[in-house]
């Protein structure tokens, strides 16, 4: 009894600090919205306060969280107040130490912190723009998903500190998580799959639990801990007849959405994507009748980056009406300049209406390009970023304008080819 009677105090004292919390931090951020952190106009500011046993813990063991805590202050000062959250590193080739300039993964509730949440939001993404030279390309990848109507990350520009140090100059990328999909989606959400680099919808691929696997599951699995909706899909997109394979995708996937998002995927030129030849940086989300919707992710090596050759200011283009196509490291990694691409990017071209769909989307994309003013949304953005922009950014982010104007004479160029008016 004496041993209950101290939990139970406990668990009483827990609970009043926790609202105590709460409340403390309510006046701190109540001028703080959603709109001061996802949006490319400001530059708000992250402070990360790490001490020396989470310092130990992100050296030895970088994709675990542990404990930190958070000030996030806004363009106008507003503060949030210091906020315990679980942080952890973020990457795979991409992956830096905490001594270098790492991407971060912040949880609100992680562990004790559990229902806790910042603005409605559970986790938030800071990019270290490591593999985006230009600082602007995934802002306005993103823009230009989200204006074709694919749901797709908002992002906004912030400082980042450490223990009172300037880490650098990072993304803050919406985290595609339940918050985020409730969001997007009006129907429930039955998974979130997590690809990996390569690893197609090919039969087997859907083994594994929540954690293992070709496809991890973000969300989803304790309220349906089976991958049967992915097995399906997997099943569809091997369907041997083409007629046979379109009617089901359109039955097991929004089939429209996914192609508009192939479109724009070539558009920006986003060879580590889904549809391009790494197969890569992509959402699989079904809802609970099992039909699935793709989400991007990933779009930093776009707009013809060419990280691979020492030349400052060269442009990479790749087909984009061809099954196999190469990346600027292919000849290194596959001894050959092309290789296949996404198996249902693959059957669309070789499958007449889908093909023509897909060119057709190719060219709205094109002229969304030119409606909503991505060229002054990315000229504008430079000069956001600018102060902190190495001379090497500054050419990057005028070679990236450039190309997304040639990007656009490629594009008329392939609807004269096949016919498309």
């Amino acid at each position: 009894m004496k041993q209950r009677g101290m939990r139970t105090l406990w668990s009483i004292l827990l609970a009043l600090g926790l609202v105590a919390s709460t409340l403390s931090a309510s006046p701190a951020n109540a001028a703080q919205a959603l709109g001061d952190f996802y949006n490319s106009t400001n530059v708000h500011e992250v402070y990360l306060t790490i001490d020396a046993a989470s310092v130990d813990n992100l050296n030895k063991t970088p994709k675990d969280y542990t404990a930190a805590r958070v000030e996030f202050k806004t363009a106008n000062g507003s503060s949030s107040g210091q906020i315990s959250i679980g942080l952890r590193l973020k990457g795979s080739t991409s992956l830096e130490k905490l001594s270098g300039r790492p991407s971060f993964k912040l949880k609100f509730n992680w562990k004790d912190l559990k229902g806790n949440r910042f603005l409605g939001l559970k986790a938030m993404t800071l990019n270290a723009l490591t593999q985006d030279t230009s600082m602007i390309h995934e802002a306005a990848a993103y823009r230009l998903f989200n204006a074709m109507g694919i749901p797709a990350s908002k992002t906004g520009y912030a400082k980042v500190f450490i223990n009172g140090t300037l880490k650098g100059f990072y993304l803050n990328v919406e985290t595609p998580d339940d918050i985020f999909l409730s969001k997007r989606f009006a129907d429930p959400t039955q998974h979130l799959y997590e690809a990996q680099a390569f690893k197609d919808l090919m039969f087997g691929n859907d083994s594994g639990g929540e954690t293992t696997g070709r496809f991890t599951v973000d969300e989803g699995w304790k309220t349906t801990p089976n991958k049967l909706d992915l097995k399906k899909l997997i099943e569809v997109a091997n369907i041997n007849s083409p007629a046979a394979w379109w009617t089901a995708m359109n039955k097991y996937t929004n089939r429209s959405l996914l192609i508009k998002q192939f479109a724009v995927e070539n558009f920006i030129g986003h060879w580590d994507s889904y549809s391009g030849p790494i197969i890569n940086n992509h959402f699989w989300r079904s809802n609970d009748k099992g039909v699935f919707t793709m989400i991007p992710w990933g779009v930093d090596q776009t707009f013809g980056e060419n990280r691979q050759t020492p030349a400052l200011g060269d442009d990479y283009f790749f087909a984009m009406d061809a099954p196999e196509v190469g990346y600027p490291w292919v000849m290194q990694s596959h001894k050959k300049p092309a290789i296949p691409r996404g198996l249902l990017f693959q059957r669309c071209l070789s499958y007449k209406p889908c093909k023509t769909e897909y060119l057709t989307n190719l060219k709205l994309v094109s002229a969304k390009a030119t409606s909503s003013n991505l060229v002054g949304f990315m000229t504008n953005t430079a000069k956001l970023v600018a102060p902190f922009s190495s001379d090497n950014a500054k050419l990057e982010q005028t070679r990236s304008i450039n190309w997304l104007k040639t990007q656009q004479t490629k594009v008329t160029a392939l609807m004269k080819k096949y016919g498309i008016k």
